[in-house]
């Protein structure tokens, strides 16, 4: 609901994080902030919205643990009733964050009565690029009738790339969602960590889930860089668990077939996965092996998928979540 939406930054430029091009297009440029001296982008929303979600991107950064190229380290959310300009009038702070860790955060608040929502950045990292803060895209959902459509997409270097939503890798997951279910159009986060394996997503999976309090379901994809079945299996058993007792559903996709190894290492995984989902009773999510083994050419290096590929994935997870949204939606 922000596409096009009339915007007010300091410094100015920021109508680029409305225009929903992520990661391939431009970023605006928020120099260098301080608590004096901050940064920031208002939206004139309008009236008529009970509650919001809010998500922002720096998508200079590749992986979910990157900030040097962009991200904010402290920012504000607020909302305003009065203002008329996005810098006057009476604001009210609906959502703070201070060292924040991460290139991707959403945050859902009340929005009754109100106008204008604005992100202001107080602080970068405290390593940071020689052009300071980079912003490409701020979305807003409605939740005003109870909307929890969140995913996190959380996995390795496969999943960091495939999930970025860049211009080449469309149509994304979200794009097909809305597609096939008109009025839905989920927020995603893309949570790919490169070099990750299994215990590494575990290893963080407190921190992510309290860094994703909206978030209601975890997509994953991950395996590719375990060296044996055992691996996958003693850490995705307790992953799949530990994100369910937070409340979240789970959907878990099998590993991709690669190429160039003397023998398929990636089958014994899948096998591991196949019986953790059905010992768990979670939905099925995507055969990126079967799919990766019929269509080798679309893997740009053997094991991570060239653009085409990437928008495979997205519609194969599209497919394979289709039950979770309402028939004949």
């Amino acid at each position: 609901m922000s596409r096009g939406k009339r915007i007010a930054s300091s410094p100015p430029g920021a109508g680029v994080v409305v225009d929903g091009v992520y990661r391939t297009g431009p970023s605006w440029a928020g120099g260098f902030p301080t608590r004096e001296r901050p940064s920031w982008v208002a939206i004139r929303v309008g009236s008529g919205y009970s509650r919001l979600l809010l998500s922002w991107t720096s998508s200079g950064n590749h992986d979910y643990y990157d900030t040097f190229y962009g991200a904010p380290a402290d920012y504000r959310i607020e909302t305003s009733a009065d203002s008329s300009d996005g810098s006057d009038g009476t604001w009210r702070t609906v959502a703070e964050v201070t060292a924040n860790p991460v290139r991707s955060r959403a945050h859902a608040f009340d929005f009754a009565g109100q106008r204008w929502v604005r992100m202001v950045v107080t602080r970068l990292p405290d390593r940071v690029n020689p052009w300071g803060l980079f912003i490409d895209e701020i979305d807003l959902h409605d939740l005003s009738s109870g909307g929890d459509d969140v995913w996190v997409f959380l996995g390795d270097s496969i999943t960091a790339g495939v999930f970025d939503r860049a211009t080449p890798r469309r149509p994304s997951f979200s794009d097909e969602i809305a597609r096939r279910h008109p009025g839905y159009r989920p927020a995603t986060i893309d949570a790919g960590l490169s070099r990750a394996t299994t215990a590494t997503v575990l290893a963080r999976i407190d921190e992510i889930l309290a860094l994703n309090p909206d978030a209601r379901v975890f997509a994953i994809e991950i395996g590719s860089n375990d060296g044996t079945p055992g691996m996958v299996e003693g850490a995705l058993v307790p992953l799949v668990r530990r994100i369910r007792a937070a409340g979240r559903l789970v959907v878990v996709a099998r590993i991709a077939y690669r190429t160039g190894t003397p023998e398929d290492w990636v089958a014994p995984k899948d096998a591991v996965v196949d019986e953790v989902v059905r010992r768990e009773g979670l939905l099925p999510g995507p055969d990126l092996y079967g799919w990766f083994k019929a269509h080798p050419d679309r893997l740009s290096d053997g094991l991570h998928p060239d653009d085409a590929g990437a928008i495979a994935m997205n519609r194969l997870w599209a497919d394979a979540v289709a039950p979770l949204y309402a028939p004949g939606d």
